[in-house]
């Protein structure tokens, strides 16, 4: 991290100045708030500041005011620079450093005596990190942001000078800003069209959208490895709070406490903590009369994918906020009959314990959500001040806990001798990325050592997952995962792991820095044509085709993206990737409701609507005959089904929920040894499975050839490695890959996705393969 140069500092400050006024000689009345620096009114219906206007306002206050200092956290995935505030009093700024190492030490306090403890709690600073807008069109918190920085740098008033002399406030503006540009220059396209405050036609990231915030255990995209490396590696905070927004027709704001259920081994002390932030939290909203306040609603305390959840299992109380949105900066007017409960902890929209004031409905603006995230964030920061002493202390106690949780020499054993070493390497790089000690034996073993303070977190990683079937009355139905279940890298990686112990007398070295090898499987593609790939991008935006475009992207493919206005004539391709995306959209554009459920569907610019149609699907079925491969995933594997005449089904097709129930596992899967699309692959594996997706297949006419590529367990209770899934046995004797002949070309379909949110490595040479097979 390090500082704008001097001279732009200085240049920058000279903005705030009418006159020749010294910056160093700034009064809080002379500090400009973000709407005059801009020139325009910052919450104002229809009004948005772009990031470069946010980073240019928070670096003018940087050179103005000696309570905040911006550090650089990194480049963007598209060289953006990404950039944190530091705020705190002018001492603790000059002090940063020594207030940085004392928060290392608590956050690790192996070797601390108990009055060394104490010393460094009496004299410490509560770090508070606060992360804005990681899902652009989320983007009020982004707005907020300079408001709050702007109260904090030119308040006078004797609390907030206390606060700021307890309490050091990390605030990151936005955790996407690549997104957020995008979603501003959008808006402000359409604003005063039919088009207004609509969504994007394609990602707002790069690659992975709104999966952005699925990213925090994998790493995978430069932003989420520029934060950890900032929360884990240089400023070890004690508390982390991420701002969101959710939908317009509930409650107004959710505030934590969260819902069941819970992970047992987070230490309790990370909800306490939570429960006193939130609390606190509502509390102000409520004396400010902020209606339709609730907790215990939709947002789990299990899943571990999160910005904040990570951090549990490493010893940080984290939260999460959810505000109700408007059409980014467009007002919305909610009518009373509009407002509905139908969630976790709200079954029906009315006063209940945990939502006691209701919002009535009316006008909801953006204004709204900046003054609703504005007074929970100044809470936060009056929590974090007064409790400053607890919070450090209990961060010192949850790593105590965590270290002396291990047996003597408890470790893990990452052996050299593996199906695939570059992979396991991987798994070490990404242990160390999070601040894991990691080691190397001679022989080239990598062992982790579970006592050290992020041993839940390893331990978390490495270990199968169980979901916890909580219910709130006897014979009911469990509460059901707010999102996948399963998350374990041993088996998603297809890599060898090991909990033992450590041989005496061994003594392996620490490694900090990690090179994994080139995968095996790339070597054998690196020997023949670098193959012509294509991915179909529909204009509904979606993730699986970001995460499909990042993983070729990053191993070498360097594919085509293909809209559905380009699925026409003859294609040049070797092979074509349909992502997952539903029949429905694949060949219109739009999504088919659910029973029951609206059919509104919004119009979008003529360019930027449709799908496949009969021109497209006529372009995929020449694109086959006449030599191509076809690969779909997941949910697309149906439209293929539908339109290609091959021999195979969706076998639960029409199963009810209550019969087939997946949230998103591992599942155990048998691969056949003796087909190009799995050279390389062990006996078995596992996939990821979030569809009731399982294929049967019949002998095809004597022009056609097919193999069951992959398929499940014949026993139901071989099938689940980690999650929670129900009716298993639908998934027995049945096909989890299917591959065809058609014509001169070929058909792959994946009824699982093998790139997974860029985390199934033990997938992905299925897809590596996939877009070779043919090319001999």
């Amino acid at each position: 991290m390090h500082n704008p140069p001097r001279m732009i500092r200085t240049t920058l400050a000279l903005l705030f100045l009418s006159t020749t006024l010294s910056a160093t000689t700034l009064s809080a009345a002379t500090i400009p708030t973000p709407s005059e620096f801009l020139g325009i009114e910052i919450g104002a219906d229809r009004k948005l500041a772009d990031y470069k206007q946010i980073t240019s306002y928070l670096r003018a206050l940087d050179a103005a005011s000696p309570r905040l200092e911006i550090e650089i956290l990194g480049k963007t995935t598209l060289g953006e620079e990404m950039i944190m505030a530091v705020i705190s009093s002018e001492e603790n700024i000059r002090n940063k450093a020594k207030i940085r190492q004392t928060a290392k030490k608590l956050a690790d306090p192996r070797g601390l005596s108990e009055g060394e403890t104490e010393a460094l709690i009496r004299d410490g600073k509560t770090i508070v990190l606060v992360t804005c807008n990681i899902h652009s069109t989320e983007i009020a918190s982004s707005q907020m942001a300079m408001e709050w920085a702007h109260a904090l740098v030119s308040a006078t008033d004797e609390e907030t000078k206390k606060r700021l002399d307890n309490v050091v406030l990390l605030l990151v503006p936005s955790l996407n800003p690549d997104g957020q540009k995008m979603v501003v220059d959008w808006y402000r396209k359409n604003v005063g069209t039919k088009f207004e405050g609509g969504r994007l036609p394609w990602l707002y990231h790069q690659y992975v959208g709104h999966d952005n915030n699925r990213d925090w255990y994998m790493l995978t995209q430069a932003e989420t490895r520029a934060m950890n490396r900032a929360i884990y590696h240089e400023w070890f905070p004690q508390v982390f709070v991420d701002e969101h927004q959710m939908g317009t027709e509930g409650p107004r704001m959710f505030i934590p406490p969260f819902a069941d259920p819970l992970d047992p081994d987070v230490h309790p002390l990370i909800w306490r903590e939570v429960n006193v932030i939130g609390s606190n939290m509502a509390f102000r909203l409520e004396q400010k009369e902020k209606a339709g306040l609730i907790y215990g609603y939709a947002f789990d305390a299990y899943w571990l994918g999160g910005t904040r959840n990570t951090g549990w299992w490493k010893n940080i109380t984290g939260l999460l906020l959810e505000i109700a949105s408007a059409r980014i900066a467009t007002p919305i007017y909610v009518e009373p009959t509009e407002l509905r409960g139908g969630s976790k902890g709200l079954v029906d929209y009315k006063a209940t314990i945990n939502h006691p004031n209701p919002w009535k409905g009316g006008w909801w603006r953006m204004r709204d959500i900046m003054d609703y995230g504005r007074i929970a964030s100044d809470a936060l920061h009056e929590t974090a001040s007064e409790r400053r002493e607890d919070l450090l202390r209990n961060i010192v106690t949850r790593a105590r806990a965590a270290i002396a949780s291990a047996k003597p020499g408890e470790a893990y054993r990452i052996p050299k001798q593996q199906h695939d070493w570059p992979t396991a390497q991987h798994l070490a790089w990404l242990m160390n990325e999070h601040n894991v000690e990691v080691f190397q034996a001679e022989n080239g073993d990598y062992w982790i050592p579970l006592a050290q303070p992020y041993a839940k977190f390893v331990v978390e990683m490495m270990e199968p997952q169980r979901y916890p079937e909580v219910r709130l009355q006897a014979g009911k139905e469990i509460l059901r995962p707010y999102d996948v279940a399963s998350w374990t890298l041993p088996l998603q990686m297809g890599v060898t792991v090991e909990r033992t112990t450590m041989p005496a007398g061994s003594q392996p070295r620490r490694v900090t820095e990690i090179k994994p090898e080139k995968k095996d499987v790339l070597r054998r593609v690196e020997k023949q044509r670098k193959p012509r790939v294509a991915i179909y991008k529909p204009w509904s935006a979606s993730m699986d085709e970001g995460w499909t475009r990042w993983l070729l992207d990053t191993y070498g493919f360097a594919p085509k993206t293909l809209s559905p206005q380009e699925v026409r004539g003859v294609l040049p391709f070797d092979a074509i990737i349909l992502p997952d995306v539903t029949k429905d959209v694949l060949a219109t554009g739009k999504r088919k409701p659910s029973n029951g459920a609206m059919r509104y569907d919004e119009e979008m610019q003529p360019e930027y609507s449709g799908g496949l149609g009969e021109p497209g699907l006529e372009a995929l079925k020449k694109f086959v005959e006449n030599g191509g491969t076809l690969i779909a995933f997941s949910s697309a594997t149906e439209y293929v089904m539908e339109h290609f005449n091959i021999p195979v089904r969706n076998a639960l097709a029409e199963v009810k929920a209550e019969d087939f129930s997946n949230p998103g596992s591992l599942v155990r899967i048998n691969i056949r040894p003796d087909h190009p699309v799995t050279a390389g692959m062990p006996a078995t594996t596992a996939a990821f499975l979030d569809r009731a997706i399982a294929f049967e297949t019949e002998s095809p006419a004597t022009d056609s050839q097919r193999w069951v590529l992959a398929s499940y367990p014949a026993d139901a209770r071989d099938v689940l490695l980690s999650g929670w899934i129900t009716g298993a046995d639908r998934l027995t004797n049945k096909a989890a890959a299917v591959a065809v002949t058609l014509g001169k070309g070929r058909i792959v379909l994946f009824g699982f996705r093998p790139q997974h949110r860029g985390q199934t490595h033990a997938t992905f040479p299925l897809v590596f393969n996939a877009v070779t097979w043919g090319m001999d």
